[in-house]
């Protein structure tokens, strides 16, 4: 009676635990747009573009963080490459919420916050 009570207690116990939300998919803002799987990402600001790694983490409590580079000027990133920019990415996410802070490394520089929204529209104003 007492192991079953224990393996009850226990079950319960790993049910509670909070997980993590799942971040893939789609997030769109006013000022930046993100497609994140657990391969990496890409972001798109109005200007510029960044890339996550695919060694991204995201705790239980939503808070997200990564690294990557980033890149000024606006579009793909061009064939060849452009100039990267080592770039640290942190945010949290609160529901269908993604609140995110791109720091360029090398430059001392932040960017953001910027305000996601699961399936939110992407940004479309891209310097030629």
């Amino acid at each position: 009676m007492r192991v079953a009570r224990c393996l009850v207690l226990a079950f319960v116990a790993a049910c509670a635990s909070p997980t993590a939300p799942n971040l893939s998919g789609e997030w769109g803002g006013a000022q930046a747009s993100l497609t994140l799987d657990r391969s990496g990402g890409a972001l798109t600001y109005a200007c510029a573009t960044g890339t996550i790694d695919s060694t991204w983490t995201l705790d239980a409590k939503g808070v997200f963080a990564g690294t990557g580079e980033h890149y000024f000027a606006g579009g793909p990133i061009p064939p060849g490459g452009g100039t990267p920019h080592p770039a640290r990415y942190a945010g949290e996410v609160d529901g269908v919420v993604f609140t995110l802070t791109v720091t360029l490394t090398d430059l001392d520089e932040t960017l953001g916050p910027f305000t996601l929204v699961r399936d939110g529209p992407p940004v479309h104003v891209l310097c030629l």
